[in-house]
Parts: C-alpha cells; structure tokens; sequence
C-alpha cells in the first residue's frame, strides 16, 4: 500500500501545537520541531489509543490512557525507551501543503479514530 496525499497547509502546524488527521483511515498526529515539520502513527504503539487527545508539552507527546511518552523530535519512547513511532516521509509543496507519504501495512484493526475497531 502507498498513500501520497495533501493533509493540511504548514500554517496550520505551529510549534508546540499538535495537528492530528485522518488519511484512508490512517490516523496521523502532526508536529512542527525547531520549525520543522513532522508525521507520525496518530495512535499510541501500546494498546492503539488515538493520540487527538494526547498531551504535547514542548518534545513530549504524552498518551492519556496509560501515560505512556514520546519524544517527537525523533518518535523515541521516552517512557517506556523501547517503544517508537512510525514517522511517515513528508514534503511541503511550493504552496506551502504539507503532503505525506504512507508505505507499507499499517495495524489492520486501526479505525478512523486510531483505536482498536
């Protein structure tokens, strides 16, 4: 499977703000870090739990359900350090559209809202 597809404008991803959204039924949380912006999985590696309510403070994106964290500088798990998200590939078009790129097999049984369907 490859997705390429438009998600937002750069605007719309200011710092220290999160931006999630759904493509083809793939939850995305954007991020924008030392003014550059990033993509990642929008739902929690631990038990699929969508990240639209999670937490950001500064680098630190923090999952409400089990207080699991992540550093979105990189998508390392801060707490606990073994986990990571997926960091999808993105470009910002002349425009300034941010378009991101999905490849491969996503979890099957995540739904729109990045939780277990």
């Amino acid at each position: 499977m490859k997705i390429t597809q438009q998600v937002c404008h750069e605007d719309d991803v200011w710092e220290g703000e999160k931006y999630y959204t759904v493509i083809d039924g793939i939850s995305l949380v954007l991020v924008r870090v030392n003014d550059e912006v990033k993509a990642f999985q929008g739902w929690c590696p631990h038990q699929d739990i969508s990240f639209e309510d999670a937490e950001l403070d500064g680098c630190t994106l923090t999952c409400l359900a089990h207080v699991w964290k992540y550093d979105i500088s990189t998508g390392q798990g801060i707490n606990p350090k073994t986990s990571k998200l997926i960091e999808f590939p993105i470009e910002i078009n002349e425009d300034g559209n941010v378009i991101v790129t999905i490849e491969g097999d996503m979890h099957p049984s995540i739904n729109l809202r990045g939780g277990i369907a």
